[in-house]
Parts: C-alpha cells; sequence; structure tokens
C-alpha cells in the first residue's frame, strides 16, 4: 500500500472512531506512519481527503450494486442489487459507518454530492426503466431510491448493532418488504 493509501485508509479508520473534528492531521500522520507534509503533499486539507472517501465509496457503490445482474427480470435484478448493497455494507464496515456519520450534509456539501452522480447514472437508469415499463410505482424517483436503500441500510444497522441476527430468513423477509413497497401493483 503507497503512502497516499495509507493516509486514506487512517483517515477513513479514524474518522469513523471519533469524527472529522476530534481527527487531527497530525494523528493522521501518526497512524499512518507518514510525515504530516506528506499529506499536504497529497491533499490541501482534510476536507479533501473526506471527499475523496466519499467519492471512492459512492463508485465501489455505482459498481457493486450493478454487477452480476441477470439480463431479463427487473424483479431478480433488484434482488441482486439489493444484496449486492447489503453484502458491500457487512463485507465494508468502514464504508458503511463513514457514509452514516460521515457522508451527509454539513461535511458533505451538495456540490460534493453533484460530483458523484455519475457513478449513480445505471442505477437511476435501472429505476426509470422500471417506472416505464410499468413495473415499479411511478413515483418520484428520488424516493424510491431513498425507500429501496434506506431499507438495505436499516437491515445492515440491525445486524451491526446486534439487534437481528440477519439470518437469511431476515435478509430475504427485508428483501420482500423493500420489494413490495416499490413494486407496481396495478400494471395496467
Amino acid at each position: 500500500m503507497d503512502k497516499k493509501q495509507r493516509i486514506i485508509l487512517t483517515m477513513l479508520e479514524l474518522v469513523v472512531e471519533q469524527g472529522v473534528h476530534a481527527t487531527p492531521m497530525s494523528q493522521v500522520a501518526k497512524e499512518a506512519s507518514v510525515a504530516v507534509g506528506t499529506i499536504y503533499h497529497y491533499f490541501n486539507n482534510k476536507e479533501q481527503i473526506i471527499e475523496e472517501i466519499y467519492s471512492m465509496i459512492c463508485q465501489d457503490f455505482g459498481v457493486v450494486l450493478m454487477a452480476n445482474l441477470p439480463e431479463e427480470n427487473l424483479k431478480e435484478q433488484y434482488e441482486i442489487m439489493w444484496l449486492n448493497l447489503y453484502n458491500y455494507f457487512i463485507g465494508n464496515p468502514l464504508a458503511f459507518k463513514f457514509m452514516e456519520f460521515v457522508g451527509v450534509p454539513p461535511i458533505i456539501t451538495p456540490e460534493i454530492r453533484r460530483k458523484n452522480i455519475p457513478h449513480f447514472v445505471n442505477i437511476k437508469e435501472f429505476f426509470l426503466a422500471g417506472i416505464l415499463s410499468k413495473e415499479l410505482r411511478d413515483v418520484n424517483l428520488r424516493l424510491m431510491l431513498q425507500i429501496t436503500f434506506g431499507n438495505v441500510i436499516s437491515a445492515a444497522r440491525l445486524k451491526f448493532k446486534g439487534e437481528l441476527e440477519m439470518n437469511d430468513k431476515q435478509i430475504n423477509d427485508a428483501l420482500q418488504m423493500s420489494w413490495d413497497c416499490i413494486k407496481n401493483n396495478d400494471p395496467s
């Protein structure tokens, strides 16, 4: 791992553990085994590192969600997307916690969010196609995305907090409830 990657990973670990404002650059440098000047060689400030972490995770989302989708059946595609995101969160707890605690306003500004929209174009197109084909409810796209991903986030939270085991049955129940929220019950 090169120095830049160590700085990014260290910042990720520290801000998830103790928060952005409680993470001084001197601590990042010490934990990453680099000089403070080395950090400023790669980044202008702490906010730029946070932005890079946010962008990396958004890029991961865009790739992970759309991985291994079957060609046809929208419901099966949705199920794979849902499980892809859930498994990504469970396998990457730092990314999950970062997005929960750091990847939100005011730390992540609307401008930074807009810069990362291209990572989600395929996802938005998937949902729009489902609405246009009348397989999904004809509701505001932002609402549909929030309901879908909020469900995945809630399931991951239950597991991380130890409130539910999130065994196969519970995961499938959460997935089915999520699908039931967005599917079009009247496709006429």
